[in-house]
């Protein structure tokens, strides 16, 4: 039993000078880079075993991007090679305040070319968890890809874990395949920007509903940058009262039909903590765990990591305090974790975060097992 991650697989390039971009930035850092790969080392170094389902070039980009793969005991067997595209790379330029722009070259390229008939369902029926981001639904085929991927999962019972990452700039269909993953998903993780971005979209798709009775697709008219400066109550210390009724708002957007059968909504603060909102109202708050952070360049990747592994071991722990051995993550098991069982799993997950910041690339400062249990042990 695994965990799959499907997406992005690419070669960075991250500038070394805060406040260049692709005109003057000189010196570059190469990193392997991609939101699938990212959370599947974080994961592997965790201890859990993990494939890659994703498309890289018969190159020596694509070798590089291999031999960390491997080094880091990441299974490729899904990892596809295409003989006739290149390898995707991303150039990362960093400005103020842990702003990041990225230049996503060439298009298409190999990763962006994943297709429906390259995603096995055996591949998928055995893992204990499948994880993607927005971002991979931004182009085709691979949003058809991915989709498919989350479509196997649900049949199955497959828990799905969904990073809701997405650049404003896409076209209408990405929005709509971005908004299917949102309301398939059982976990869906959201930084303070994305909140923002979603809850807005999803309130004018609403109102625009309700006014004609039909949908006007998913248009939001806002930009992706957070207008919450403080996300924390001074005084508590703990997730702001506007950060949790916005979180609350998105939840609701999300809510089957029922109003209490969507995902579990997790708000990531960055150095602030995390917020956990169930689809009951109900609302978890983990505070941040100390880092002498060089850069939060793939912090969420480590954050969706860490939750994913504390998921499963808890799980595990049931299985034996229960003398069974089937004890499954899945969509009842979320909904019977109590608040202290989240905030364990939040503060996990936190710590990975964390811990992440410890190198300019994205996967290079990921923890291990006990490097997570040493920080964990210093605020629990």
């Amino acid at each position: 039993m695994s965990v799959v991650t499907i997406g992005e697989v690419v070669v960075d390039w991250i500038s070394t000078e805060i406040g260049t971009d692709f005109t003057d930035a000189r010196d570059f850092v190469r990193s392997l880079g991609g939101n699938a790969s990212n959370v599947a080392i974080g994961l592997a170094r965790l201890g859990v075993p993990v494939s890659l389902i994703g498309k890289r070039g018969d190159d020596p980009h694509g070798k590089y991007l291999d031999t960390v793969l491997q080094n880091e005991k990441v299974d490729l067997k899904d990892l596809i090679v295409d003989q006739g595209s290149p390898t995707a790379q991303c150039y990362v330029f960093r400005h103020e305040r842990e702003e990041y722009s990225f230049f996503n070259w060439p298009r298409p390229n190999a990763s962006h070319l994943l297709n429906e008939d390259e995603v096995k369902e055996e591949s998928i029926a055995v893992a204990e968890f499948l994880h993607a981001t927005g971002i991979s639904l931004t182009i085709a085929p691979r949003r058809h890809a991915v989709i498919k991927a989350f479509k196997i999962a649900k049949r199955l019972g497959v828990p799905i874990s969904f990073d809701a990452g997405f650049p404003t700039g896409e076209d209408r269909e990405a929005r709509e395949f971005a908004l299917t993953a949102l309301k398939t998903a059982d976990i869906v993780k959201v930084n303070l920007s994305e909140l923002e971005f979603w809850a807005d979209a999803l309130e004018q798709e609403s109102k625009a509903e309700n006014k004609t009775g039909a949908s006007s697709g998913v248009m939001p008219n806002k930009p992706l940058t957070a207008t919450i400066v403080e996300p924390l109550d001074k005084d508590s210390k703990r997730a702001s009262d506007e950060v949790v009724q916005l979180g609350k708002k998105l939840s609701v957007f999300l809510n089957g039909a029922d109003g209490k059968s969507g995902p579990h909504l997790i708000v990531t603060l960055g150095a602030s903590g995390s917020l956990l909102v169930m689809p009951s109202g109900l609302d978890v708050f983990a505070p941040p765990l100390p880092a002498d952070a060089v850069s939060e360049l793939g912090a969420g990747d480590a954050f969706i990591a860490g939750m994913i592994a504390e998921l499963l071991r808890f799980a595990k722990e049931k299985s034996h305090a229960s003398n069974h051995s089937d004890v499954r993550v899945s969509a009842a098991f979320l909904a019977d974790l109590k608040d202290a069982d989240w905030r364990r799993v939040l503060t996990a997950a936190n710590a990975v975060g964390a811990l992440s910041t410890r190198s300019m690339t994205a996967w290079e400062g990921l923890p291990t097992r006990e490097e997570l249990s040493l920080l964990v042990k210093t605020v629990v």
